[in-house]
């Protein structure tokens, strides 16, 4: 009996049709885990992003100064060292309950110490949420006519958070030294900026894009910086590099917003700041201090007795 080739064609087709509907079966199987799975990203990194600012927004912290104006006396001082605070609540001090453990009242401290007959008129300008537009609207020529001695710059954090372009940021950085140095007289302390945000709120991989960000802005601000590293009346302090690895570990360098310094936080950024402004006063040409060139003491070690004592 011969074989039946039409049976044995169908048989044929039958098991290609089977394999064909194996495969786009398995292969929708797959496409469904990657989608799900990349779905499950997705809402895992808008949940991360979402609550961090959430967690933040809640917290509604406040700056501690009431007025912009504070004066510091010295008991043999007949005159004024007038100095301005450029910036946003990092400098308005919002995670400190009083001025004194925010970082321009210690800048002040310190001015005020080291000229022993001049008093000093310590004057914030510094506003919540404030970004490079705002200095240049509502802050610079408030300083231009106050015409002070020194100022502190410490900008950006919100340009980051507001998705500001690096072009962006740069030109209005730059715009806003040339106005202070054509515009005043005033020795300019330039502040970059710090990573912020404990672990326990800023999740993978927000923290990445985040402390990927910092650093793009931070290498804006050394390069301008570096433009004016023949000028006198400019100086650099690195808080970066000196409080990244605390920034992310230590809850006690937070407020409790998670955010925002603490004061504990702030008087660690006083040092660094502080040390700053001495080695200027010793020698003109150190002016641009960076992370290393600080003595161990002000380093990590010093940082975690100061946290670990409070």
């Amino acid at each position: 009996m011969q074989d039946n080739p039409y049976i044995e064609a169908t048989s044929t087709s039958e098991v290609k049709v089977l394999f064909l509907k194996k495969l786009a079966i398995l292969i929708m199987m797959k496409l469904l885990i990657v989608v799900t799975l990349l779905l499950l990203a997705f809402s895992y990194s808008a949940i991360s992003y979402v609550r961090f600012y959430h967690y933040i927004g809640n917290a509604d912290l406040k700056s501690p100064y009431i007025n912009q104006s504070t004066i510091l006396n010295n008991s043999t001082g007949d005159g004024f060292i007038k100095y301005v605070a450029l910036g946003d609540s990092l400098s308005a001090g919002v995670g400190s309950n009083t001025i004194e453990n925010t970082f321009p009242y210690q800048y002040a401290q310190n001015l005020l110490n080291k000229y022993e007959n001049e008093n000093v008129d310590l004057i914030n300008l510094a506003q919540s949420g404030a970004t490079t537009d705002d200095v240049i609207n509502n802050q610079i020529q408030k300083t231009i006519d106050e015409q002070p001695d020194f100022i502190t710059l410490l900008i950006g954090i919100n340009d980051i958070h507001n998705k500001r372009t690096i072009d962006d940021f740069n030109k209005k950085y730059q715009l806003i030294i040339n106005e202070l140095l054509t515009k005043t007289n005033a020795k300019i302390i330039i502040i970059n900026l710090p990573y912020l945000g404990s672990n326990q709120i800023v999740y993978p991989p927000f923290n990445f894009l985040l402390n990927f960000r910092t650093k793009q802005f931070n290498s804006e601000i050394s390069n301008i910086v570096n433009n004016y590293s023949g000028n006198s009346r400019i100086s650099f302090a690195d808080l970066y590099n000196s409080t990244y690895s605390i920034s992310k570990d230590d809850p006690k360098y937070y407020s409790s917003d998670l955010f925002h310094p603490s004061e504990n936080g702030y008087l660690i950024w006083s040092k660094i700041i502080n040390y700053r402004e001495l080695t200027h006063a010793v020698c003109c040409n150190a002016r641009f201090v960076s992370y290393s060139s600080y003595p161990a003491t002000l380093r990590s070690g010093y940082f975690a007795r100061i946290i670990n004592a409070n």
